[in-house]
């Protein structure tokens, strides 16, 4: 095939398929698909806060913004008489003021907490106020820093005293990026020890503002939060990005003295000077007389730096590079770009998949033919090439910003430059290195592996390198010795090392004879799967004949070692069958071809539930219906193992067809298979008696001793009429 095509045909085909290599690779490091690469996504934050430092300052936002910010500072602390904490009749005050002035919603971002010294008729009074009010919110805490929509906090009032089923409040974490930053907001959370969704603080304050219940809270489809009219963008599947106004002291402040200052309050000035100057409620210059409250939605919060609630914003507040932004101003943001709809729509993947892949197409052929070109100005040449880059990045940066400014897109810039700069690296590389050299690259770096089969795979399909797998169905194999850990503590680590080493040669032997592909040891545990990456249309049965010959060499080697005075060794072995994800997952230097998904845990499941059946070799349902003309086993249960929600039948592999068993163990399945189906029956005498004739052919057989017992239970307490025989299984 390869010779009919021409040799440009073929250069475009290769040229493609580099393309889309590299565009995975770019968007697997930027994308968090498989993994976060740090320094990319600090450098894909840095980028966010540009953007917003380019866009500028909202300068008429004081004048016409629907929140204002009343805020506790120094000054405050000085000017009123009592000390903090202060006493809860201020907050009566201050809500009861706020509304005299107009203020539609009150949001109070202070944690009201237990534990100081309170006055119980002073609190009342505050409840009173809150109820009368009808327009307040108050703010509460999660303790956790693992921002998402569960809440596993055992604290039901949520660090706030004031909070209760009558109150509206909201969480008023924000989340903080790994930098520290904070772009992102939550618009709900989940708690779980009540199991309803509590919504944030600022939509709890939108809440009040719309006249919507206290407790309502967004939907969540795919890409958005839906809340009352407004469609909110997701940055991520939790949150969404805070449009920011502008630095600190955006919107309007007003310090809280100002609003308790009225007639029948002193401050500190008013007594040490003994003159009334009732900056709320003067009729000349009263902040009750001046509109500037009426209607608005007031946060109450700190300013001062020792509460801690300060957080670093995409914004810089003076010529020292300050970008902090106190917590309450941050809610203040969000409530506003709500009211106006004015929100950061992230671009959609496909979109960033398809320009990655589309620069990397261009940078990669474009420089990859412009370094073919033989001149003696080669250093022109390259000097071209570099220019060409330059300018790809400046246009990409340039569009991005307008997009930002312009029509609050969030176009991806970090995956653009790193598609661009890899390109170029990947064109450079490409005109030194021959076909032959990858090839004995890949046998290099892949010479590791167990399973040379591997190593040829890759060889003959190289596009397998990439970072990521193909969707298969496979037989998972899982093994582990039983009570290893106990074994291990009695003997000495040389003599540990010796058994264990000769137990793993044997059985990765076996495993390697039926053509497994060793995935991994843990300890003493081994992982191996069946069905790539070579295709095997009888990997299910391949993997149940190695795990009856790894039970028959271990009986073997129990004899020696019995011999030797050496310890037993028993071995568990869970075996599933079902669609998986395989191929190379980790990082871009440092990978491993292995097995991720549903079906590799429910194998590693079964075979931890040996331990409950006391049984050796456990099989899935989905195993046992591709080798079930091939294999004797019997059923044990109907089970639903730990982190499941759906049944399966599970089964014991006892030998395969091949090799034969004794009549006595085909005599024994017979009767316990009948014997559990007059159980499904719910017929417990018969059941029990039946049970019974197994355990004369095999004493002490487990599962059945545990029917045995299940039929009495059931006989004296008969279960429900849907019950279908299920067993859950609480432990892994």
């Amino acid at each position: 095939m390869e010779q009919m095509l021409s040799k440009p045909v073929r250069l475009f085909f290769l040229h493609i398929s580099i393309s889309i290599f590299v565009a995975v690779f770019v968007l697997l490091l930027t994308q968090n698909i498989l993994f976060e690469f740090p320094p990319l996504k600090s450098a894909e934050l840095s980028l966010i806060d540009l953007r917003f430092q380019q866009r500028g300052v909202n300068h008429k936002l004081k004048n016409s913004s629907k929140v204002v910010v009343v805020d506790i500072n120094g000054e405050s602390f000085k000017s009123l008489p009592a000390k903090w904490p202060w006493p809860q009749s201020y907050y009566t005050r201050l809500v009861n003021n706020l509304n005299r002035a107009g203020a539609k919603v009150i949001g109070i971002d202070i944690l009201l907490s237990p534990g100081y010294d309170t006055d119980r008729i002073e609190d009342d009074q505050f409840r009173k106020e809150i109820k009368e009010s009808g327009n307040i919110v108050l703010a509460g805490r999660l303790k956790s820093e693992k921002f998402q929509f569960t809440i596993h906090e055992q604290n039901p009032g949520y660090y706030n005293r004031f909070i209760d089923t009558t109150t509206g409040f909201g969480i008023a974490n924000i989340p903080q990026d790994m930098d520290a930053g904070c772009r992102r907001y939550m618009s709900l959370y989940y708690d779980d020890n009540q199991e309803k969704f509590i919504p944030s603080f600022s939509m709890a304050v939108l809440n009040a503002y719309y006249n919507l219940d206290r407790s309502y809270t967004s939907s969540v489809s795919d890409d958005h939060f839906y809340y009352y009219t407004k469609a909110i963008p997701q940055y991520d599947r939790r949150s969404f990005l805070i449009n920011y106004y502008g630095p600190d002291s955006t919107f309007r402040i007003i310090n809280i003295t100002d609003i308790l200052d009225d007639s029948d309050f002193k401050t500190a000035e008013e007594l040490e000077y003994n003159s009334d100057i009732n900056t709320f409620d003067n009729p000349d210059y009263g902040i009750m007389h001046d509109s500037i409250l009426n209607g608005k939605i007031v946060l109450v919060g700190s300013r001062v730096p020792e509460d801690k609630d300060l957080f670093l914003s995409p914004l810089v507040n003076d010529k020292q590079g300050n970008k902090m932004m106190y917590g309450v101003e941050m809610h203040a943001n969000v409530i506003q770009s709500v009211i106006d709809g004015n929100f950061i729509t992230r671009e959609p993947f496909w979109m960033t998949a398809c320009i990655v892949f589309g620069l990397t197409l261009f940078t990669f052929v474009f420089t990859e033919r412009l370094k073919a070109i033989r001149t003696k100005f080669s250093a022109l040449i390259e000097v071209f090439g570099v220019a060409i880059i330059l300018a790809e990045i400046y246009i990409i940066y340039w569009i991005s910003l307008k997009l930002f400014i312009d029509k609050n897109i969030l176009a991806d810039m970090m995956s653009p430059f790193l598609a661009i700069i890899i390109s170029y690296i990947g064109s450079t590389v490409y005109n030194y290195v021959a076909e032959r050299k990858q090839k004995i690259m890949i046998k290099s770096m892949f010479s590791r592996y167990v399973n040379p089969t591997i190593v040829d795979e890759l060889v003959a399909h190289p596009e397998k390198l990439r970072l990521g797998g193909e969707r298969k169905e496979l037989t998972i194999f899982f093994s582990d010795i039983e009570n290893f850990t106990q074994i291990s503590e009695k003997m000495a680590p040389e003599s540990l090392v010796t058994i264990l080493n000769e137990y793993l040669n044997s059985m990765t032997a076996i495993i390697l004879h039926n053509d497994g592909t060793l995935d991994k040891y843990e300890g003493d545990a081994i992982v191996a799967f069946w069905g790539a990456p070579v295709p095997q249309n009888d990997h299910a049965l391949r993997a149940c004949k190695a795990a009856v010959q790894m039970q028959s060499t271990l009986n073997g080697l129990l004899k020696i070692w019995q011999l030797e005075g050496k310890p037993i060794l028993n071995t568990r072995i869970g075996i599933n069958t079902g669609e998986v994800i395989v191929g190379n997952m980790g990082g871009a230097n440092r990978f491993d071809y292995t097995v991720i998904g549903d079906s590799v845990n429910l194998g590693a499941r079964l075979e931890s539930a040996n331990k409950q059946y006391k049984t050796r070799l456990m099989i899935s349902e989905s195993t046992y219906r591709k080798v079930q003309n091939h294999v004797y086993v019997r059923e044990l249960d109907l089970l639903v193992v730990a982190g499941k929600t759906e049944p399966i039948r599970v089964y014991e592999l006892i030998g395969t067809v091949e090799d034969g068993i004794a009549s006595d163990k085909q005599k024994f399945i017979e009767v316990y298979c009948n014997a559990l189906q007059l159980y499904r029956q719910r017929e417990w005498d018969r059941a029990v008696q039946m049970f019974g004739k197994s355990l004369e052919l095999i004493p002490n057989d487990y599962p059945s001793q545990i029917y045995i017992e299940r039929s009495h239970i059931f006989k004296a307490s008969p279960p429900p009429d849907e019950w279908n025989g299920v067993f859950i299984l609480k432990t892994k």
